[in-house]
């Protein structure tokens, strides 16, 4: 029975040991839209109108900064806690760029776990910082992945324009036209470290005399014990003697 719990076991590991591991998925990013707004007693219909460009070169991706963890770090406890700092940079000063979402990807998880960054989702210059706890790992090997996307849109244009549907002065349309570029940009980073909850072994400090040298200051030692024991009796019982 034991013989069949053990090869159980092997062959569990061995399973584990085989499956890939997952990276982080993309975030699913959203995309502004054509849209059209209009407010009672405005003059215009306001229509807004999007193109999505590729990011130009010059472009900052944002950059996540692990802090708590060192790569290839080995812990001994099952327990631990991963914090890291986001930095966003808007292009520039007149339009923010728009976080659409952060997650992580522990290697012994099936899936990403999205992070909660609150109600406020537009920066020009902002730092941002997490802290993830994980509990109850097991020993081994390994990583978490941090995945963010950020979209910045900037105005290119501005046109007005009639469009007339019939006649007569009620069948006129007067709209701005509002033309965007937008992109979307990526960053990530991750970590490698070693679970070994292990029991550490503290070898007993050797010596400074080694087998041989105790034996022998020990056999000298019962020697001398000796010695000096038949000596006193000899002197006990030849004064002994002389006393009679």
């Amino acid at each position: 029975m034991k013989q069949k719990i053990t090869l159980l076991i092997l062959i569990l590991i061995l399973l584990e040991s085989l499956v890939p591991l997952v990276p982080a998925t993309q975030i699913t990013n959203v995309a502004p839209t054509l849209h059209s707004t209009y407010n009672k007693g405005d003059p215009y219909t306001t229509v807004y109108i999007p193109s999505e460009i590729a990011p130009p070169d010059v472009t900052k991706p944002p950059k996540i900064e692990i802090i708590s963890m060192a790569n290839n770090t080995i812990i001994s406890s099952n327990n631990l806690t991963l914090t890291f700092n986001l930095a966003l940079e808007a292009p520039n000063t007149y339009y923010p760029i728009i976080l659409q979402g952060i997650c992580y990807k522990p290697s012994w998880q099936p899936d990403n776990t999205t992070i909660d960054f609150g109600s406020n989702n537009k920066f020009y210059n902002k730092t941002l910082p997490f802290s993830i706890s994980f509990t109850n790992i097991t020993d081994g090997a390994k990583s978490v992945t941090i995945y963010t996307s950020v979209l910045y849109e900037f105005e290119t244009g501005r046109e007005n324009k009639q469009v007339i549907y019939g006649p007569g002065e009620f069948l006129k349309g007067n709209y701005l036209y509002i033309y965007s570029n937008f992109y979307f940009i990526e960053g990530s980073a991750s970590v490698d470290f070693t679970i070994d909850t292990s029991p550490t072994i503290t070898p007993i400090p050797k010596s400074d005399l080694d087998t041989t040298d105790i034996l022998l200051y020990t056999l000298g030692t019962t020697v001398l014990i000796i010695a000096v024991t038949v000596s006193l009796l000899k002197y006990h019982k030849k004064h002994k003697a002389k006393a009679t």
